[in-house]
């Protein structure tokens, strides 16, 4: 088993997100399913916290603190959280996390 990490927030591992992290997050601004389906559907938010799981570029994230929410995130990828802190400031909840499952 790999050791584990300090801290996993601080730990930054290259992954397949992270070679195409770019593109997707251009085409996830634009995309007709976030457009018309996924920013529409949030409704007002005002104070409650939540967790986005898989902040990916931050682009339903960006919507949720539009509507009233708290929102933190994380994301496997690095490259991935780089337009989400772009598209959200330096002051928001985001984090890198590295993690390993053990089968055993």
């Amino acid at each position: 088993m790999p050791p584990e990490p300090d801290s996993s927030a601080d730990v930054a591992v290259e992954n397949d997100y992270d070679a195409f992290a770019e593109g997707y997050a251009a085409e996830n601004e634009t995309s007709l399913v976030n457009a018309y389906y996924v920013r529409p559907a949030i409704v007002d938010l005002a104070g409650r916290r939540i967790l986005d799981a898989g902040w990916g570029p931050g682009t339903v994230a960006l919507a949720l603190r539009d509507r009233g929410a708290v929102v933190a995130g994380f994301d496997r990828s690095a490259k991935m959280v780089e337009p989400a802190r772009r598209r959200l400031g330096d002051d928001a909840d985001l984090r890198v996390l590295f993690f390993v499952l053990d089968a055993g």
